[in-house]
């Protein structure tokens, strides 16, 4: 299947090992202001660009359900160091739960040893092995749902890597998510797929928008945080039209405040308005205030006039020199 398609960002995880979300949706809590932000432009990073995590499933089956495609990833089995079988997996939050075969429930630093392992296939090179290893697992903050996981990547036996690494190539950790994105457009994949997760490396934008105080599976005064996050993404990595294409650098810093003052303005920080945003991309953009100079724009855009107007949820700055 030459035309199969390459469009996930994530992992699947079903039947023996199935992924679900936790009942009840917290509120955030306590969200530090931020003058602010250093964006990224890109959507995921992943340090072998060969290994996407393009969608898999336990039963062997690839995401469409071929597993004839061109290319596919399925994952066989998460094993424990020196333990039982695991049976079942979910999150919540970001935090990875697995039950063993014993009905003993594992999570959190627990889980430190723990490995994933797939088998892929990438079109003519045939299949292989690839294992990702968690290494340790820390909150981000005290009674946090937000996990930082520390993945290393094994290719074909050979040594062990960081999956994750940053703008400067080094070694940063992940964020897990349980909805995958499409790594051309951005777009979060909807109906989200049965046991979907994504590792999201910290960094870029999908984890960056986490932390920034939009985790997709919360909500914030009795609001859904999801389209949040998805409209962060589009924000944080300056994706005007919403088709995926970045308009900014990495460290090229930004003011950004939302409709729901999470993120407020800072009055100590100078700054003129870039963009309103949706979770499709921008509302509307100051063409004279973007955050780098001319860029090509394939969209046509209004002028942002009012303070989030145009039922916008997030609005961008760019810095004034003081």
């Amino acid at each position: 299947m030459a035309g199969h398609r390459r469009w996930l960002l994530g992992a699947i995880m079903t039947t023996a090992v199935t992924a679900c979300d936790p009942d009840d949706i917290a509120d955030v809590g306590d969200i530090a202001e931020r003058s602010a932000e250093a964006n990224s432009f890109r959507l995921n990073s992943f340090r072998l660009n060969s290994f996407r995590l393009n969608g898999f499933r336990l039963n062997g089956l690839a995401l469409d359900g071929f597993e004839g495609a061109d290319e596919y990833i399925r994952l066989t089995e998460i094993r424990l160091p020196n333990g039982p079988a695991v049976t079942q997996s979910w999150l919540v939050g970001s935090n990875l739960h697995v039950q063993t075969e014993y009905g003993a429930v594992l999570s959190g630093p627990q889980l430190a040893g723990a490995e994933f392992l797939f088998e892929v296939t990438e079109g003519a090179q045939g299949k292989e092995g690839k294992r990702v290893k968690i290494g340790g697992v820390k909150p981000m903050a005290l009674l946090s749902d937000v996990w930082f996981y520390d993945l290393a990547i094994q290719d074909s036996g050979g040594p062990w890597q960081p999956l994750c690494v940053d703008g400067d190539n080094l070694a940063t950790t992940a964020i897990l998510l349980g909805d995958v994105w499409d790594p051309e457009t951005g777009d979060r994949v909807s109906p989200r797929p049965t046991g979907a997760i994504t590792f999201a490396c910290r960094g870029a934008a999908l984890a960056k928008c986490v932390e920034w105080g939009y985790p997709p599976w919360k909500s914030f005064l009795g609001t859904s945080l999801a389209s949040y996050h998805q409209t962060c993404t589009r924000a944080v990595r300056a994706d005007y039209c919403g088709d995926g294409t970045p308009h900014t650098l990495d460290g090229v810093e930004f003011h950004v405040k939302d409709a729901l003052s999470i993120q407020i303005a800072d009055l100590l920080t100078p700054y003129v308005v870039e963009a309103e945003w949706s979770p499709g991309g921008a509302l509307c953009l100051n063409p004279d205030n973007t955050r780098l100079p001319d860029p090509t724009v394939a969209c046509d855009l209004p002028t942002c006039n009012a303070s989030l107007a145009n039922k916008s949820l997030i609005q961008t700055g760019t810095l004034l020199d003081p």
